[in-house]
């Protein structure tokens, strides 16, 4: 795989030939990321590769995430599996008593057009991933993220792939909210 670098987002000039091919993100890239910079919804970061290319950019948000009486089922019946991180026993006890969970979340992610199917999003979440369980700012126990769902496109396969669940069972405002499990023992 291709070493990206991440680095703060300049501002939205350094996104002004970046396309996704994704009608409407790219719409809001190059008419409402801007506004959404400017008052701290988000921040944002570029993805460039060896070369310097610009391939893709992301932007997080703090969230919190409730869970369901099914995603409360849905993630202990996960954390049966050995190989999904859990917390460690002592810490069961606090965590299924809280009602609201720390978390990341994925505001905008988008690959640039002539570098998809490469597995970038792969990396980048991968990145975000690490990023998350690596600052020190406040806790964070999950990444969450509105996959984008519309009939020209859909991310929900991308991101159950890489191993987020789905949070709702219907898109709302063209987004599925979803989530990934951040807890190690």
């Amino acid at each position: 795989m291709e070493r990206l670098t991440i680095a703060h987002l300049k501002g939205v000039e350094e996104l002004k030939d970046f396309y996704c091919s994704v009608s409407k993100m790219d719409e809001f890239i190059h008419g409402g990321l801007e506004a959404s910079l400017q008052n701290d919804y988000c921040k944002a970061y570029s993805v460039r590769n060896e070369k310097g290319d610009l391939v893709a950019f992301f932007a997080l948000s703090f969230d919190s995430l409730q869970l369901d009486l099914d995603d409360i089922d849905d993630l202990q019946n996960g954390w049966t599996d050995s190989s999904t991180p859990q917390p460690t026993q002592e810490y069961f006890r606090t965590f299924w008593s809280k009602v609201h969970y720390p978390a990341l979340e994925i505001a905008y992610l988008a690959v640039s057009e002539q570098y998809q199917k490469q597995h970038i999003g792969t990396q980048v979440l991968e990145a975000i991933d690490e990023m998350a369980r690596q600052q020190q700012f406040a806790g964070c126990q999950f990444l969450t993220v509105g996959a984008y769902v519309s009939e020209e496109y859909s991310a929900v396969k991308f991101y159950t792939k890489n191993h987020f669940a789905k949070l709702t069972p219907v898109p709302i405002h063209d987004t599925l909210r979803m989530y990934h499990n951040l807890l190690t023992n």
